[in-house]
């Protein structure tokens, strides 16, 4: 005779890290959270790219009622690089919601991380940022009618030509080029090997419909490969009533004419009416192209969150816009030992950041800061806002100019 589970209300429950035997049991947890059923195959990739010893959550008997999980990458900031945990995962069973086991997941997580900074992507918005994490990247979601996006005659295709390659070729190939491009673009993470392959992962399942993912090549007049696309197409498309929909998925390339180029052969391509970019920067060069603005609808929304969790090493990881020495008050009700007072001495060639207590020129939290970070949001909006506390006159100008990027933050791995 099978036992009777155990009541919610009578789980003891254990907070600790999934053991190799448990990985199965685990996925299938973290699965059932997001609402989807269970396929192992989907998992292979996730299990390379995701270090073991980084899954937990609670546990009652044989059965994960929480989970999260994260991985050791580093991320592009203004003038170099920094470590992160990328987290993502996180779930909790509908029985034990409202006991505080995410709080008690994330105060474990944040203070057994190694990395100086967090970054995730919400499914709900208004979860993490109790926990100190900010919106540091925005991104677009990019439609319009292929017929309708002639671009400006001033626009530069170059000599050189686009052509639709093999995935091995692409695997091959497209890792160095956006090596290359990496460092102009804050919040891009790096990707080794595991990270190509599950970002390169493709079940039909994931697919709503569309084609499997097919892979483009821009290459200079000489020959030499300098632009890349991923892309799919899908017979039926919301945006016409006709004609099918070419979905690009990543785009970049060493140099404004390959990156044009590239663009223009996705929107000629034969039997296409619509595009879609789902995860567009919001500086997407796309909307400079075109003749007609109003070609390209836009629709903002938040990418992925930051949570700076060493401020001092955060902060010494990046270079500076702007000479910058002030001294900021971070309230961090989370991690209370991650705040305080800290003085600011930065430029061009980095950042010298120590703890003080000297009096701060203004005061914000853990979660503005963290949104500030890669500059993709000024900390005079919160000023305007009402919801940054400035006290020497000028504080607020000079570290919102200070932390501004050339280039908008963009996050295009979504974990």
């Amino acid at each position: 005779m099978s036992q009777h589970p155990t009541p919610p209300h009578h789980a003891e429950l254990a907070l600790r890290t999934v053991a190799p035997d448990e990985i199965e049991s685990f996925e299938r947890a973290v699965t059932l959270g997001f609402h989807s059923d269970y396929h192992g195959d989907e998992w292979e990739s996730d299990r390379k790219a995701y270090q073991e010893e980084r899954w937990f959550g609670f546990r009652s008997g044989d059965r994960w009622v929480t989970s999260t999980l994260s991985s050791a990458r580093k991320m592009v900031v203004p003038g170099g690089t920094v470590d992160i945990a990328a987290v993502t995962a996180v779930t909790v069973a509908p029985a034990f919601r409202r006991r505080g086991l995410l709080t008690r997941m994330m105060q474990h997580q944040l203070t057994t991380v190694t990395e100086p900074v967090a970054l995730l992507f919400a499914s709900e918005s208004v979860i993490y940022g109790r926990f100190g994490y900010g919106a540091a990247t925005h991104q677009l979601r990019l439609t319009g009618r292929t017929r309708e996006l002639d671009f400006l005659p001033e626009v530069d295709l170059g000599d050189g030509s686009v052509d639709e390659i093999s995935i091995d070729q692409y695997k091959l190939l497209a890792p160095q080029l956006r090596t290359s491009v990496l460092s102009e673009r804050p919040a891009h993470l790096e990707r080794d090997e595991a990270w190509w392959d599950s970002v390169l992962a493709d079940p039909e399942r994931w697919r709503d419909g569309a084609s499997s993912r097919r892979f483009a090549l821009h290459f200079a007049a000489d020959g030499t490969p300098d632009g890349f696309a991923a892309f799919r197409t899908k017979r039926q498309s919301s945006i016409v009533d006709r004609g099918q929909e070419v979905r690009v998925e990543e785009i970049d390339a060493t140099n404004p004419r390959a990156y044009a180029a590239l663009w223009r052969w996705l929107l000629d391509l034969d039997l296409v009416r619509a595009v879609s970019r789902p995860n567009a920067p919001v500086d997407e060069p796309l909307r400079q192209l075109v003749a007609d603005q109003r070609g390209v609808k836009t629709e903002l929304t938040d990418g992925a969150y930051a949570r700076i969790i060493d401020v001092p090493a955060a902060l010494q990881a990046r270079s500076y816009a702007d000479d910058l020495d002030l001294v900021i008050e971070v309230a961090d009700k989370f991690l209370p030992d991650s705040g305080g007072r800290f003085r600011i001495q930065a430029g061009t060639d980095g950042a010298t950041v120590t703890r003080t207590d000297h009096t701060p020129d203004l005061a914000l939290t853990a979660r503005q800061l963290a949104a500030g970070y890669l500059g993709g949001t000024p900390f005079s909006a919160f000023a305007r806002a009402g919801l940054l506390e400035e006290h020497s006159p000028g504080a607020v100008r000079a570290l919102t100019s200070a932390f501004r990027s050339d280039r908008a933050p963009f996050c295009p791995d979504f974990f």
